[in-house]
């Protein structure tokens, strides 16, 4: 049977039907093999060989005859090579050939192909086959032999039982579920299942064995055709006696397949079983893979640990783009979606490398002998790309790595090793860039012209603001620089926003730092003791040493209606009481210590957590404020912070001694004592500061020896992550977003059918239902046991904002009124007794509203 080649003669004979004369152009010479076997009823066909002129002698005499001939003219030639030597003809007649209108006399092969095949194969099949003819892979006799075994198949029992006769979806069906093997068996479908599958994917299935034998062949033969197939460069020696598909259609075939079933969520569970089956039987993991050879590799987990493995080991002596782009996409990758633990491995490993890419930059920068003082403070609060996400990629570093399931094995020694390189990295970059720092700040007598001092914070950004209506001023307590500039790409979409970096009073402690912003502060703000080896502020002849003293200061100074209150007061939602104040209230005071006080005790990994945790509840607040009616929020930081490792006993020095007023591990305070090349050494006064008390502070990253208190977490001195601070104004836009605004339809899955680790997945799907263009949300999702919500966003596939832990999703790029599905890892932080009943969340992470849940869901670990 001769299916495509039939079609083909039933259009050209309509054409000659219709019109008498067709010429026929074939340039890629498709058709050679068969235009002498064409039979079209009273039709001469006469083909080109050598010249025109041999051509028009063959037909002449049939153009003499009064009655109009009916007459195919084969030219296997490009027309425009042809210098419209048979223009006449063409007149007479119509012209056929690939890409000719209209499409009933297109005879490009692929689009033959798929017309004469979609009945016999179905829509996917053909769709592969149409492919692979424009890839020039498959010729019209194979085309023909892929039509009659198509078309014998599909008039069988197969059909009957699968409810189709397509191969591909035959085969997915059969590889997810045994409930067809019964009806294989009691109907004798055996061969004739055999003989499809072995026409399709080129696999041999003996006849005596069983379905659940074949399914197990099916599989392997699928997934090794992947793998080997997908390889890049040279195959491993003990996968050479593997048997697979050597055809370009049914090697394709298999591919296709296999990228389809991990496509379909709803067979996902058998993908992965036989995945690891197969994984385990070809000894994959034993593989001596490259990195170049699977970088695009998704057939078995153990390439996707093997991949990280030598990510991890190329990223200790080599950091580029091309590796960035590797780790990206396995973010979304199969394995990843459906095993969260995996996901948050490639997420560690990408912080890892951007941290050391940020490292290496800033090194090769520092170099320049015209880095003076004002171009590494530009350099490092740059809108763009500032040298502070140095800082930020570390925060991310630390909180993954403690948030990390590493377990007792050894499994992750090459994450561990690129880990504790990027960490070593951070503190010999970020302890020169603040040797750099410091030692031109004082060269510069510590003056940087042009920058706002942390006393000018009130007359120069608040109390403009303050005359022309309504507005919050922010304290928060070592929000560092990085900080507040990773937070505010996340509020532009919904503030006018304005961030300037401003310099820290020393020494940078909370008591002289909150009091820094006071009104007055700028002309008169002298460093005093106060009592128990504690600093204070003296504005204008007032010890202001407290958060007591802040706040009835700054009531008394401003001459303006102060509401006071805490940012844990405005969450989630205030109180009637606090409303009204807001509401009435000229300025409203907010104040925030949960870095600071959570950041000096001992918990370093609820320390690192609570990190990022605020930046979430700043941007939830400062809506609360906005809903308020608060026209300007000025937020700000007292001062910053280093938050390493613990200290080792190199990076202690002895302070100065003498006559100590306060002692940190960052700065002494004092008079008299001793000079040394350890630290700088000078007077209060030479920062603009009234009084005689003089500053030590260590050159880099050292600390001097104090008893007792953190050994991680320090701030005081004089480095820019300490001493650089974030003045932010924000005015709410007008379309300030109000969350979600069209109508979707949400489906949310969990990876598992328990919470049995720390890492837990859900995957978020959406459609439109509405009239209207589908908006994609930015959204949250939440475990919650009762009311309590007992987990944190760790990663996602896409959209993931690590300063809120809010994803952003987005549209299918072939589907707009459907939401690209999304996988969101969260980590389970709250212990929890087994058994626990939980519930999912998916929120609109503007309005907190809820968007789909699931209601139960049991946690099986106790952590």
């Amino acid at each position: 049977m001769v299916i495509v080649t039939n079609y083909l003669c039933k259009l050209i004979t309509k054409q000659i039907d219709d019109n008498g004369i067709v010429v026929w152009y074939d340039p890629d010479r498709h058709y050679t093999e068969i235009v002498h076997t064409l039979s079209i009823h009273n039709t001469t066909v006469t083909c080109y060989s050598d010249t025109f002129f041999g051509l028009r002698h063959k037909i002449d005499h049939l153009l003499d005859d009064l009655n109009p001939p009916r007459l195919l003219i084969y030219v296997p030639i490009d027309p425009i090579e042809t210098n419209n030597a048979l223009v006449e003809l063409e007149a007479a007649g119509v012209i056929m050939k690939p890409g000719q209108q209209p499409p009933s006399r297109n005879t490009k092969l692929s689009v033959v192909a798929r017309n004469a095949l979609k009945p016999i194969l179905g829509d996917d099949t053909t769709a592969i086959i149409e492919k692979q003819v424009e890839a020039g892979k498959l010729t019209l006799a194979e085309l023909n032999a892929i039509a009659e075994k198509g078309e014998g198949i599909t008039q069988g029992v197969v059909i009957t039982i699968f409810g189709t006769g397509n191969p591909q979806e035959v085969a997915l069906t059969f590889l997810a579920s045994e409930n067809y093997d019964r009806a294989i068996i009691s109907k004798s479908a055996s061969q004739e299942l055999a003989v499809l599958l072995q026409s399709t994917f080129e696999i041999q299935l003996p006849a005596e064995e069983s379905p659940s034998s074949y399914r197990v062949r099916l599989a392997r033969h699928i997934l090794a055709t992947e793998f080997i197939n997908l390889i890049q460069g040279d195959i491993p020696n003990q996968l050479s006696s593997i048997q697979i598909a050597t055809k370009s259609a049914t090697r394709d075939a298999c591919i296709n397949l296999a990228k389809t079933w991990r496509l379909r969520r709803d067979l996902k569970e058998s993908y992965i079983n036989h995945a690891n089956q197969v994984e385990t039987e070809l000894a994959i993991a034993s593989l001596d893979l490259q990195q170049h050879q699977i970088a695009n590799l998704e057939t078995f987990l153990a390439v996707e640990k093997t991949l990280q493995r030598l990510i991890e080991t190329t990223l200790l002596t080599d950091v580029n783009l091309q590796i960035d782009e590797i780790i990206k996409s396995r973010q979304s990758s199969f394995w990843s979606e459906n095993y969260p633990d995996v996901q948050a491995h490639w997420a560690l490993t990408a912080v890892a490398g951007q941290l050391l890419q940020e490292a290496n930059r800033i090194e090769r920068e520092l170099k320049s002998p015209a880095a003076d003082v004002q171009t590494i403070f530009n350099a490092y609060t740059d809108t763009e790309t500032p040298w502070c996400v140095l800082d930020t990629y570390h925060r991310h570093l630390e909180r993954r790595w403690h948030d990390f399931e590493w377990g007792l094995h050894d499994r992750y020694q090459s994450l561990e090793k690129l880990v504790n390189q990027a960490r070593n990295r951070y503190m010999n970059v970020g302890s020169q860039l603040a040797e750099a720092f410091v030692r031109r700040y004082e060269a510069a007598k510590f003056r940087l012209p042009g920058i706002m001092r942390q006393t000018e914070v009130f007359i120069k950004a608040v109390k403009p603001k303050l005359a022309e209506g309504k507005t919050a001023y922010v304290w928060v307590d070592a929000l560092r620089y990085e900080m507040a500039w990773e937070l505010s790409q996340t509020l532009r979409e919904d503030y006018n926003l304005e961030i300037q970096a401003a310099i820290a009073t020393v020494p940078t402690i909370t008591e002289i730092g909150m009091a820094a912003f006071l009104p007055g502060a700028e002309t008169s703000a002298t460093v005093v003791t106060a009592g128990d080896s504690k600093l204070g502020l003296e504005i204008n002849g007032t010890v202001v040493k407290d958060r007591p003293g802040r706040i009835k200061f700054l009531q008394d100074n401003t001459g303006v209606n102060v509401f006071v209150t805490k940012l844990g007061d405005l969450l989630p939602k205030p109180k009637r009481k606090e409303r009204e104040s807001i509401q009435q209230a000229k300025l409203i005071l907010v104040t925030s210590q949960e870095i600071d006080s959570i950041g000096e005790g001992d918990n370093v990994r609820l320390a690192r957590r609570t990190m990022d945790e605020i930046l979430n509840e700043l941007k939830k607040a400062f809506r609360v404020l906005t809903e308020l009616g608060v026209e300007t929020i000025i937020f700000a930081a007292d001062h910053g912070y280093l938050f390493g490792e613990e200290l080792t006993e190199d990076m202690k020095i002895d302070s100065p001694g003498g006559d100590t007023a306060d002692l940190h591990r960052r700065v002494w305070v004092g008079k008299g004592g001793r000079a040394d090349t350890a630290f700088l050494r000078a007077k209060l006064s030479d920062f603009g500061l009234g009084g005689d008390l003089e500053i030590a502070t260590p050159w880099n990253f050292a600390c001097f020896k104090v008893k007792g208190g953190t050994e991680a977490y320090f701030h005081g001195g004089l480095s820019p992550q300490e001493l650089i601070i974030p003045v932010v104004t924000l005015i709410p836009k007008q379309n300030i977003s109000v969350g979600i605004t069209s109508e979707i339809s949400w489906t949310i899955e969990p990876g598992s059918q328990k919470i049995s680790t720390r890492f837990f997945s859900v995957t978020i799907k959406g459609d439109a239902t509405g009239i209207f263009e589908l908006v994609p949300p930015k959204v949250r999702v939440e475990v919650r046991v009762k009311k309590d919500c007992i987990s944190q966003p760790a990663t996602a596939s896409y959209g993931f904002e690590e300063a809120t832990g809010d994803v952003q999703l987005q549209k299918k790029a072939d589907n707009p009124r459907a939401i690209e599905s999304n996988t969101v890892a969260l980590m389970i932080t709250q212990d929890q007794p087994a058994k626990t009943v939980a519930s999912v969340h998916l929120l609109d992470a503007v309005s907190g509203a809820e968007l789909a849940r699931i209601s139960k869901i049991e946690i099986a670990i106790a952590i």
